[in-house]
């Protein structure tokens, strides 16, 4: 740099110091910084101040005095002022711009805005307070930018109303100032706008102006509500942090908050929309983003109409409540709020609105829909359910020959403009002709009008057109029960709603269109009978308070709801509305459940309740004493009371009994006694006394059940019971008692529930358990629930041809039943075992190799569902046997009654006292029956009945119709692991003949038995194994096999998938799932009980579990640490209650890794996330387990992945691996590939497995499709083979084709990327004959390729050969053998040679083809652009500090 130069950037420092000081103005009164403003004009020169601003403040050595400032006159002045507290509290701060265009900041006290009498906004006082000098030594702060502020001293605003008239009262406020306004400066019709004291909002030629940078929330409030309404703004964001909110409905009470807000936050390009329900702030979606524009500006608009609220940023929808198909995780509210005043929000920002406007909505304006008929002229529409014009989703279901469809669409205001689109975004302007496929068709329906401003008012309603399946395909799938209802298509699971009324049984149930679960909606069916079932239309849908949860329904036979019109009443819901917890949601029928109209308000919510558990769900409401009685619990039971089934009062709780799905009824015993029951989700019951204590209704155990339950099904497949409502029960004194029916859903939350459908190929899940009747029963003094399958099932028994046996004999080699063959049939039998039998039962469902046997083991009393062998096991829970123990009769018989179904197993025992079920998915040519008998003799009274079908609209079918899985589709596999690929053809009565296909068979050996194929995975790649008929080759079943390699980074050697689908590539472990559990656990104690846990985490979605304490492999009750999608941690029993929260600086779910780090003491945890504490705890007590656990992890409904997962005992010195003391040579003869250890390498090390491809390979990775290539997949291995990584340094050798030259050597990551490495060259002659090789430095292994020259010939040789500066030595090495074992080599023939180093050219640059994570690589580049750099650097900044001494020299 020249002198020249260096005097230009003297003066240029110099001038901006002067210029910076001219502008320093400290006024006396003044308490909160305003800081820097930024001309437009000016931004040409910020970068270049900036930089000199920096150097100023080195050169300085004392703070600036009042005596430095000097008016430069030379100019038209530009006057800023910079202060670090600038006004006093209920000031607000404005510019005035004089006619030259100049502009000067000032303070301006006391503002007042009045309303004239015409409508206007009032004039303004101005006052500036003196400016004071003796302030200047404060250090100058810079927190806000801003363009141009004007002064409003005279300021009016117009105030534009729409054609509706708005309500204008004076609503609460907190000391507020008045916003400056100037006419047609901001366009709004709010009425009487004031701030709250904290912020600044200050109207100016470009809008509302608003400034809160760093300061958290700053309200502006209005005198103006409204309750159906469309409103909306501009705002462009002055800097990119901050977020902007339309508040609306609101109280305005900020020391109270209850409104609803919608947001867009500048910053991280989100959008959000929730609610304050006194000062809390409840969050109705989860966040979104939003795309980002470049003007910064953005129009946010709400739509309010009743309870649906839509939020739409720059016209796209970004929220409508109710809306599963945007906002799939439950989110919900209490009673809706309905009116309120409208305002802005600011958070920590600078902002400026404009076009501010709301315009009222009615029921002549709104753009609802009444109703929309779907029309088809191909197929038939099925009855049409209810529509419901203030909710956006509803379903219609037609029949498979309607491959297109017509709406027909009645929209409640006549100018209303119909749009409707799918899901790929075709828009059908005709509505009409609208092509369907094979199930759920989502189509939007967009009704829109104009306001008084010109403004598209949208609401979106979303129809499923389901097209159901060909006819023949319903009630001959495989695994459908034929005498169990089970929804027709779709997800079910709890029963819900369960009535009789009328003549009429009502089965509501849990219900999503999909074959997992999903946001929760009611299903219908009725019957006449409960066997025989007709399918109705959906009743209920998710809604502004949340998804519809599990719920009851009751028959209000006297109207005390007073919700109809007539004394004789009719049908109330009580339904749980999930999201934000839970509450009670009523809705009434007229018309015997055809119709349903909900109530607008919640009945009760978890907030009002004592326990303050969120979970508070499942009611079940009875009556009893003129009273209506409600149970409820999801966590804690408690119980309600009412009179009008509207207004709950909780009657009493119970804090330490935890159940789902709780049911509470009389029944009569047979010696005449009264006793309630109390059941805890059809798993467990006790039996009591409900009455009142102490004024209060109770529920009150016998003795007997005090402090114990016992088991009501002890298989795996019976959950959420519910009994059907018939009448009241009248009272004690006259009880007036029906029989009590119950249903249960025949599955289970433990972790399969969701891989049902998925894995055995069909297109509905869920199927519910036979209806029992209830009763009681006296044995040995004390009450037992006894539950029988109720009579009408006889009506489905072949009566003529039953096969009946009475006081046969029978041993193990009996073959009693060896002629019959079935799938769906009753056995009522009676055993009298001999004094040497052992066990007795039936093996059911033989064939193929598979069994499921029902066992009594006589000497342990217990009875056992076996289905470990019975086909297609969907998880090791799902393999574990099922038992309960019982007793004989007095005269030492053992009664069983079975009911077998095609997919199930039901037993009853003991005089219905002992029930199991579970489900089954055999083979379909499974049909073989047998006594099973062990021991001794056994005489036995069996009769057998084959059992009807109860669908009456089955089809008879006589070819195949489709091929099935009954294995998993997508397969992860290791190498050496093995897998059974399973298909069946459906319906099972035809030839289950199949033929398999494999392709790139070179990966795997394959072994076919009868319809499955058993294969074993020999090396890393991909392949499809296909499944076709022989009697009709055109339908296939195809399995995709992806064969990986384990490189996970863990000290846990017993890490196993319990439940879901876990798979390892590379040193990634991987699992996703949709609404469910999946675990990957230990499957041994840990040793300590002190210990830290150290994993790495990684996901968007979904609720991460981390089990650190846990009694066994099963993770049921463990404690638990959880992470979702909001900034808290929770720690809690899984399953279970909330025990401690810890809150984060943000959330995590952000898709990049964190590490976590458990510290857990014998009765403490402290949880720390990317080194930072978040939460600690210590706990009062603790069970036995906690400090003898088992660990792992868990994932519901979301994608996790996971690195470095680490147990190492607290205060303990970690025990050290063996390693090795001096280099050591791993060699792969076949390839020639050899590893280079460095000493302090793992001794545990002991060989290397390499597996080789070439060019033109059908599996080369994609980005070496057009390369002339070597492709090597190195692994280390132990003792046993197993792969181990190394943990420093290695350095590896390949062989280079003979007269081939390397262009690049790269590293291939576990998807097809490739990354590119720092090679040098080494040439050897062995035996012989010179050969060369690449050498480099590997981190870790896995694949690695060679990639050649284009065009090379052998004339060429090698890039660099001996004559161009290899060492003599490397010539003399000869006569090698290359057949030496590569295990623990003794002779090395790679180590310590020396090697030519290759410069690296273009093409072989440290770089990527895709981005991930930076490598660390050798550094073998080119320095001298990087010393000419530090060069100039040294030489600025010698100039730099050359320009602020003489400054400082100059002023002393």
């Amino acid at each position: 740099m020249g002198r020249a130069s260096e005097a230009s950037c003297e003066t240029a420092v110099t001038d901006a110091i002067s210029k910076i000081k001219e502008k320093k103005m400290i006024s006396d009164n003044e308490k909160s910084c305003s800081g820097w403003f930024m001309r437009k004009k000016g931004k040409h020169w910020l970068f270049g101040c900036t930089l000199l601003a920096a150097v100023v403040t080195v050169a300085l050595a004392r703070p600036s005095a009042a005596d430095d400032v000097a008016q430069n006159n030379g100019q038209p002045s530009v006057t800023e002022t910079v202060t670090e507290t600038a006004y006093t509290e209920g000031q607000t701060a404005v510019v005035t711009e004089d006619a030259a265009g100049l502009e000067t900041e000032t303070a301006v006290a006391d503002l007042s805005v009045s309303e004239a009498e015409n409508g206007q906004i009032g004039q303004v006082e101005e006052s500036a307070p003196a400016v004071s000098e003796d302030r200047l030594e404060e250090t100058p702060t810079a927190e806000t930018k801003s363009d141009d502020v004007p002064t409003v001293a005279a300021v009016t605003q117009e105030v534009r109303e729409s054609d509706n008239e708005i309500q204008t009262e004076t609503a609460p406020t907190a000391a507020s100032s008045e916003v400056q306004t100037e006419a047609s400066a901001f366009a709004t019709n709010l009425k009487e706008i004031s701030s709250n004291d904290n912020g600044i909002w200050q109207i100016r030629e470009d809008g509302l102006y608003s400034n809160h940078l760093n300061k958290g929330d700053s309200f502006l409030y209005s005198q103006t509500n409204g309750n159906n309404f469309v409103y909306a703004t501009d705002v462009t964001f002055l800097q990119q942090t901050g977020a902007a909110a339309l508040v609306f409905r609101s109280n305005n009470d900020p020391n109270a908050k209850s409104s609803y807000a919608v947001n867009f936050d500048a910053g991280s390009k989100k959008a959000k929309l929730w609610r304050w329900d006194a000062n809390q702030d409840i969050q109705l979606i989860d966040e979104k983003d939003v795309q980002a524009r470049a003007d910064n500006t953005y129009h946010l608009k709400v739509v309010a109409i009743d309870s649906w609220i839509s939020y739409y940023i720059n016209e796209t929808l970004i929220a409508s409540t109710g809306d599963y198909t945007m906002q799939r995780q439950d989110k919900g509210q209490d009673t809706v709020i309905s009116d309120g005043y409208f305002g802005l929000l600011n958070w920590n920002g600078e902002m400026v609105f404009q076009n501010t406007y709301f315009s009222a909505l009615d029921d002549r304006t709104a753009p609802l829909i009444d109703y929309i008929q779907v029309i088809s002229d191909k197929g038939t529409v099925e009855k049409q359910g209810q529509f419901f014009a203030l909710e956006p989703t509803h379903i219609q279901y037609v029949s498979n020959e309607a491959e297109t469809i017509d709406l027909a669409v009645s929209a409640r205001n006549p100018e209303a403009t119909i749009v409707v689109e799918d899901s790929s975004g075709q828009v059908y302007d005709s509505l009409s002709q609208i092509p369907l496929k094979v199930g759920s068709n989502y189509l939007t329906v967009k009704s829109s009008i104009k306001d008084s401003f010109g403004r598209d008012v949208t609401l979106t309603y979303r129809l499923n057109v389901h097209r159901r399946q060909a006819a023949q395909v319903y009630y001959n799938e495989l695994y459908r029960g034929q005498y169990h209802y089970s929804v027709k298509d779709g997800w079910a699971n709890d029963p819900n709603g369960l009535v009789y009324y009328n003549g009429t049984y009502h089965l509501f149930y849990q219900f999503y269109d999909d074959i997992k679960w999903g946001p929760m909606h009611w299903a219908h069916a009725t019957s006449k009978d409960l066997i025989s079932w007709q399918e109705e239309p959906i009743a209920f849908y998710p809604d502004a308070n949340g998804t519809m949860f599990s719920g009851c329904i009751v028959a209000d036979t006297t109207n005390s709801s007073g919700l109809f019109k007539t004394d004789q009443g009719g049908l109330v819901a009580i339904i749980t509305a999930n999201g934000n917890g839970q509450r009670m949601k009523i809705a009434y029928s007229e018309d015997e459940g055809k119709t349903w109209q909900k109530s607008d308000r919640i009945a009760a919510d978890w907030s009002d309740d004592p326990l303050q558990s969120p979970d508070f769900r499942d009611p079940k409401v009875f009556r009893w004493e003129d009273k209506w009685f409600m149970v409820v619990a999801g966590g804690p039971l408690r119980i309600y009371s009412s009179d009008n089934l509207l207004d709950w009062t909780c009657e009493s709780t119970y804090a330490d009994l935890h159940t789902e799905c709780p049911d509470l009824y009389p029944l009569q015993a047979q010696d005449g006694s009264l006793k309630w029951v109390l059941s805890r989700g059809g798993r467990y019951y006790k039996i009591g006394d409900f009455k009142q204590v102490e004024g209060k209704w109770t529920f009150v155990a016998d003795s007997d059940y005090e402090h114990q339950d016992r088991i009501m099904n002890f298989g795996k497949d019976s959950y959420a019971a519910m009994t059907y409502y018939v009448q009241d029960f009248g009272s004690k004194a006259n009880p007036t008692l029906p029989d009590v029916i119950a249903l249960n859903w025949m599955n289970t939350w433990d972790d399969y529930c969701n891989l049902v459908a998925e894995t055995v190929g069909q297109r509905f899940n869920g199927t519910f358990n036979l209806n029992l009747k209830l009763g009681l029963t006296l044995q040995d003094g004390h009450y037992l629930l006894t539950q029988s399958p109720i009579e009408a099932y006889k009506t489905l028994r072949d009566t003529e041809n039953v096969i009946s046996y009475q006081d046969v004999e029978l041993d193990a080699d009996n073959d009693l039943l060896k002629d019959f063959e079935g799938e769906t049939y009753e056995i009522v039998a009676r055993f009298r075992p001999d004094a040497y039998t052992t066990k007795v039962g039936f093996n059911l469902r033989i064939g193929e190799g598979q069994v499921t046997q029902l066992v009594y083991d006589v000497a342990r009393e217990t009875l056992s569902l076996d289905r470990s062998q019975s086909g297609t096991i969907l998880s090791q829970k799902f393999a574990q046997i099922d038992s309960q123990h019982i007793t004989r009769n007095a005269d030492g018989s053992i009664d069983l009654h079975l009911y077998v179904d095609r997919a199930s197993i039901e037993v009853f025992a003991k005089g219905d006292t002992v029930a199991g079920a579970n489900q089954i998915f055999p083979s379909p040519q499974s049909l073989g029956l047998s006594v099973l008998v062990e021991g001794g003799k056994t005489k036995a009274d069996i009769s057998l009945y084959r059992l009807k079908s109860i669908w009456k609209d089955k089809l008879t079918v006589t070819s195949p119709l489709a091929i099935l899985p009954a294995s998993p589709t997508n397969n992860h596999l290791y190498v050496g692991d093995k897998v059974d690929l399973k298909a069946y053809i459906m319906p099972a009565e035809l030839s289950q003949a199949l033929d398999w296909e494999v392709e790139e068979g070179d990966l795997i050996s394959a072994v076919q038995k009868d319809n499955a194929l058993q294969i074993t995975a020999l090396k890393k790649g991909s392949l499809t194994v296909t499944a076709r008929s022989k009697e009709n080759p055109d339908l296939s079943q195809t399995f995709n096999i992806t064969i990986l390699e384990n490189n996970f980074k863990t000290n846990l050697k017993d890490l196993k998938a319990l439940a879901g689908n876990w798979y390892i590539d590379g040193e990634i472990l991987y699992v996703s799932n949709r609404s469910a559990n999946d675990y990957y656990m230990s499957t041994s104690q840990l040793a300590w009980a002190d210990y830290e846990l150290d994993v790495d985490l990684k996901y968007q979605t979904g609720l991460v579990n981390i089990f650190f304490a846990s009694q066994n492999p099963d993770p049921a009750h463990a404690y638990a640490i959880q992470f979702g999608d909001s900034d808290r941690i929770r720690l809690y029993r899984f399953f279970g209650d909330t025990i401690a929260e810890g809150k984060m600086d943000k959330p995590i779910n952000d898709n990049q890794f964190h590490h976590i780090k458990l510290v857990k003491t014998q009765t403490g945890l402290t949880v720390l996330v990317d080194g930072v504490a978040y939460l600690s705890h210590t706990f009062a007590q603790v069970d036995d387990y906690y400090n003898a656990p088992y660990v792992g992890l868990g994932l519901w409904d979301g994608a996790l992945e996971v690195q470095n997962f680490f147990v190492t005992p607290l205060n303990a010195a970690p025990e050290e691996p063996g390693v090795i003391t001096e280099p050591k040579e791993l060699r792969d003869p076949e390839t020639g590939v050899s590893v280079t250890l460095q000493a302090g390498e793992l001794a545990s090390i002991e060989g290397i497995k390499v597996s080789h491809m070439e060019t033109a390979d059908k599996l080369t990775p994609s980005v070496l499709s057009s390369s002339d290539y070597d492709l090597f997949d190195i692994v280390l291995v132990d003792k046993d083979g197993l792969p181990v990584q190394i943990r420093q340094q290695a350095k590896v050798y390949m062989l280079i084709d003979a007269g081939k030259q390397v262009a690049k050597v790269v590293y291939l990551p576990n998807s097809d990327q490739e990354e590119l490495l720092a090679f040098e060259m080494l040439h050897l002659t062995e035996e012989g004959e010179s050969k060369a090789y690449v050498v480099f430095d590997a981190q870790h292994f896995s694949q690695y390729a060679l990639v050649y020259e284009e065009s090379t010939s052998a004339s060429e040789g090698i890039r660099v050969g001996a004559g161009e500066g290899v060492a003599d030595g490397v010539n003399q090495i000869n006569q090698r053998s290359k057949e030496q074992t590569f295990h623990n080599q003794s002779e090395s023939l790679l180590l310590e040679q020396p090697y030519q180093k290759v410069p690296l050219s273009e093409k072989s640059e440290l770089q990527r083809t895709e981005a991930s994570s930076a490598k660390i690589l050798p550094d073998t580049g080119d320095k001298e652009g990087w010393l000419f750099s530090i060069g100039w650097l040294s030489v600025l900044g010698s100039v730099v500090m050359g320009v602020a001494l003489r400054f400082k020299n100059d002023r002393d």
